[in-house]
């Protein structure tokens, strides 16, 4: 019989809902979205229904489906749980609770009471998330319920809220012909089966809210410092994977020496994170940052080189909720842009308590006594941690084979990272390749390290200081062994290792039999007698390489290893191109002659390094845009921001001499004739790159993030696409020069937009800059073109890994755009035959290959293939394998149910200096 429901005439939830439900033994429910709200009404029926099954409404992109679909075994569950948990953080649960308060928690524990007693019993309570690529989005609500009485089912707008049940004006069906109830039964079960089942993820985050309670101050959770509290809600932690347990490790490992040494105002956590490329070393700094400064009122210092500043900032207040400032013109800009111009005779105005440099300041300083002004009075300040990103470039001068074993020849960098060393409570250095020419590089910076903190490399007079001979060096790489119990001890008595893994473990007994705190950090010879004889059989069979400053105080894990071990997703990044560059017209090949004629100009002139003065020649490559307009810049005279900052020490290239004029001005009318002529060859087989098919689809129905090094590439790229595709085009750079081309405009957007647009699925085509790129990722963007190639290949590795985190598509198309003629085709030449001999060796390819093809370059000295290998034999001494720290930490920190308010938290590091 068929009865109609109308909210008008009497209460649906009083009339129909509760009575149906009343002694039912079954009930399905096609819910469209979930809404637990429905628990203040019925909570009580629904406990007392033996089966219920629920399907919602979850919008998730159609690729990360096909990819669980296509999984199987563990794999489907990893992937599964991934997808669930971007379905979950995308309802912002937590901001509801903070909304709703007590009611809406107290909903959420009788759901969460109702799911843990599924399975118990004979009762089932289950909800499936059905995504919206199956069906579209699920908008059609009904049910069916079954009960002593017979089966009846029902149609209708009602979602399950309260509101709709109670307040709303809707409609609802109920007819219990067996012809309808079979024909919603079918609908429901065909929902059903393309549905997912809620994930253990889901299950703790729903009890978590249940039981949440917020810690109102920053005093409480200072009197108890714990990482969960401050970190279970920031952005990262509801992201696909949230944070990794490599990445929980050393946070955990961190913060916890930094609070063991709380009481002692020199020193704090010492350590050099060598985690590869993608691994999250920003993630995890700036997790430490947060604690610290949270937990102490001494400022923090974040030194990094100029183009990863904004990227820095960004992912500081997007992934962790930090607001911070960066040194930018003469002034600190905030995460807000606001600028603060430095005051007279104090620059150290920073208004965050995380103030964040370029190191460029320092190698520029005798040039500008603005930047030297700072130098000085950072080095006047004290603060509670200092971190320093691609901390190789604090290197001697000499390590060739001959010297490396005199006194260190301190550059720029070097002297001011010792000073600033001791300035520091905390201290965190982080590179990808901490040795490239000498394990003296490695040294160097556990000697930075070693300031005013003894535990890092022991006294004066400690063996591990002594490094006017290779004897270390031989110990670490295997080369000497150290024999016997007392011979060790005089290496393990300064510093006494502390307790910090498995292998160190027996250490803690040592430091118990020898009466010595966790601070203390040296013993004398005579205590070796003193150690209990078992500790002593343990020592005696522990080799030296396993336990010393080098495995104490570094910290390297590798991507292949994780992924080895199930820790990470893998994802296969899928070549496309690398075989067909692009060819160049004769008239091109002259703009690439013209531009290393002029580099090689520069050379016998000029005293700066060679990044820069082939500066023109990395443009023209990129695109002959941005070469043209190089050129019109140099002309003028006009300072260039360069979008590399290889730290070099040297001066300006101004003012120009004739000759060189004279090539520049041949270069860009070459440049601007050409372009008169005929677009960018480059431009062109993009556009057709976007048309291939990949897995079924094209790329740009997949959406596609394209890459360059510099903006003025980006943007003529986006004046390009924009006429061949009837399609919105973004270009992500700064805040003040992001771009949405769009029905023939070009209007200046908010970068949050074009992310909001590509979640969303509005954007399918976005041009990013190195200089901004950190944030973006491919949940919904599902190839990668690199319009230009990185001189230093280390930003090719970094553009991947930052695609890598933000997906579930196990295959990533990429493509490297690239002529057949230039220094930009002759370098690739040279490194792609070698590459894995050189990645297998660094990890990467390390700086001083890139540097000294330069060089040669310039010099006209010619490369092959086998030259790679020839430098590094020649070049790099003494080389040993970093040992990987192959602990984790599966704390669930996520799933904590007492959280520090997020405003007192950030109102704590928003004070300035």
């Amino acid at each position: 019989m068929l009865n109609r429901h109308s909210s008008r005439r009497a209460s649906l939830y009083e009339t129909f809902l509760k009575p149906r439900l009343a002694g039912a033994q079954r009930y399905d429910r096609i819910a469209g979205y979930f809404q637990s709200s429905l628990l203040e009404l019925a909570s009580e029926s629904l406990a007392d229904i033996p089966r219920i099954r629920i399907v919602c409404n979850t919008e998730v992109s159609a690729e990360d489906v096909k990819t669980v679909r296509m999984a199987t075994g563990a794999r489907r569950k990893e992937l599964e749980e991934g997808l669930l948990r971007l379905a979950w953080n995308a309802g912002h649960f937590p901001h509801l609770v903070d909304v709703h308060g007590i009611p809406a928690q107290t909903r959420l524990n009788v759901l969460h009471d109702l799911l843990m007693a599924s399975g118990k019993e004979g009762r089932l309570f289950e909800i499936r998330l059905v995504p919206d690529s199956e069906f579209g989005f699920v908008h059609g609500k009904g049910g069916i319920v079954e009960g002593d009485w017979g089966k009846t089912s029902f149609i209708g707008s009602a979602n399950d809220s309260a509101r709709a049940w109670t307040k709303n004006y809707e409609l609802v069906w109920e007819d219990d012909t067996p012809e309808s109830v079979a024909w919603v039964q079918e609908e429901f079960d065909a929902l059903w089966d393309k549905g997912f089942p809620l994930s253990e993820f889901i299950v703790k985050q729903i009890g978590r809210l249940s039981q949440r309670t917020v810690i109102e101050h920053v005093g409480p959770w200072k009197e108890k410092p714990t990482p969960a509290p401050l970190l279970a809600e920031v952005p990262t932690a509801t992201e696909l994977f949230g944070f990794w347990d490599h990445q929980k490790y050393f946070i955990n490992l961190a913060f916890q020496e930094h609070l063991k040494y709380r009481e002692d105002a020199q020193r704090g956590a010492r350590f050099l994170l060598c985690d590869g490329v993608g691994l999250g070393k920003t993630l995890q700094l700036g997790a430490l940052a947060k604690l610290i400064g949270t937990l102490d009122s001494l400022p923090i210092l974040i030194m990094a080189p100029k183009p990863l500043l904004a990227q820095w900032q960004e992912e500081l207040l997007q992934k962790l909720a930090i607001p911070s400032a960066r040194w930018e013109g003469g002034g600190w800009l905030t995460e807000r842009d606001e600028f603060h111009p430095a005051l007279p005779g104090k620059a150290t105005n920073c208004p965050r308590k995380i103030g964040i440099v370029s190191t460029s300041v320092v190698t520029s300083a005798p040039l500008s006594a603005r930047n030297s002004a700072l130098v000085e009075q950072l080095l006047e300040k004290r603060f509670s941690c200092v971190i320093w990103d691609e901390a190789h470039k604090i290197r001697r001068g000499n390590l060739s084979v001959n010297n490396v074993y005199s006194p260190p020849e301190k550059k720029r960098l070097y002297k001011f990272a010792e000073a600033l060393a001791a300035r520091a409570k905390t201290l965190l250095l982080a590179t990808a390749t901490p040795v490239q020419l000498h394990s003296m590089e490695l040294w160097d910076l556990l000697y930075i390290l070693s300031m005013n903190n003894p535990q890092v490399l022991g006294s004066p007079n400690s063996l591990w200081r002594k490094v006017d001979g290779p004897e270390v060096f031989d110990i670490l790489a295997g080369r000497k062994e150290i024999e016997g119990y007392g011979e060790k001890w005089r290496y393990w008595r300064d510093p006494m290792p502390s307790p910090l893994d498995a292998k160190a473990h027996a250490f803690e007994w040592v430091r118990q039999d020898l009466g010595l705190s966790s601070t203390d950090s040296q013993a004398s010879d005579a205590d070796q007698d003193t150690v209990d004889d078992a500790r002593k059989f343990d020592l005696e069979f522990l080799p030296l390489r396993e336990v010393n400053p080098f495995t104490q105080w570094v910290v390297k894990r590798s991507r292949d290893r994780l992924e080895a071990e199930g820790k990470l997703v893998k994802i296969e990044m899928v070549p496309h191109g690398d075989g067909h560059p692009i060819l160049c017209s004769h008239s091109m090949g002259q703009a690439f002659e013209l531009a290393e004629d002029f580099a090689k100009a520069l050379h016998h002139r000029v005293k700066a390094g060679g990044f820069i003065k082939t500066l023109l020649q990395r443009r023209v490559g990129s695109s002959l845009e941005a070469g043209l307009r190089t050129a019109e810049k140099m002309l003028a005279g006009k300072q260039l921001d360069d979008d590399d900052d290889p730290d070099e020490e040297g001066g300006s290239i101004y003012p120009l001499m004739a000759e060189e004029k004279a090539l520049l001005q041949r270069l860009r009318d070459h440049l601007a004739n050409h372009l008169g002529r005929e677009d960018d060859p480059k431009f062109e087989r993009l556009r057709h790159v976007l048309g291939l098919e990949f897995d079924g689809q094209k790329w740009i129905e997949r959406g596609v993030l394209i890459f360059s090094q510099f903006y003025d590439s980006a943007y003529a790229l986006a004046e390009f696409l924009v006429k061949h595709f009837d399609e919105p085009i973004g270009l992500y750079s700064s805040t003040s020069s992001s771009k949405l081309f769009e029905a023939g405009r070009v209007q200046s957007v908010d970068r949050e937009l074009l992310k909001e647009k590509v979640t969303q699925g509005r954007l399918k085509l976005l041009i990013g800059t190195d200089a901004a790129s950190t944030g973006l990722n491919l949940q919904r963007l599902g190839c990668l073109i690199n319009l230009d190639l990185p001189w230093n290949p280390t930003i090719l590795e970094q553009r991947k890994g930052r695609v890598q985190r933000g997906t579930l598509a196990k295959r990533i198309p990429f493509y490297n755009m690239r002529y057949d003629k230039g220094a930009e085709q002759r370098l690739f030449d040279t490194l792609s035959g070698r590459i894995q001999e050189i990645t297998s060796i660094f990890g990467t390819v390390p700086d001083f290959i890139v540097d000294q093809w330069v060089a040669d370059m310039l010099e006209n000295k010619a490369w092959n293939q086998n030259t790679v290998l020839t430098i590094i034999a020649e070049r790099r001494e003494n080389p040993f394998t970093l040992k990987e720290t192959t602990e984790s930490l599966d704390a669930d920190w996520e799933a904590t149910a007492e959280v520090l308010n997020q405003t007192e938290a950030f109102r704590e590091l928003a004070s300035g200096w």
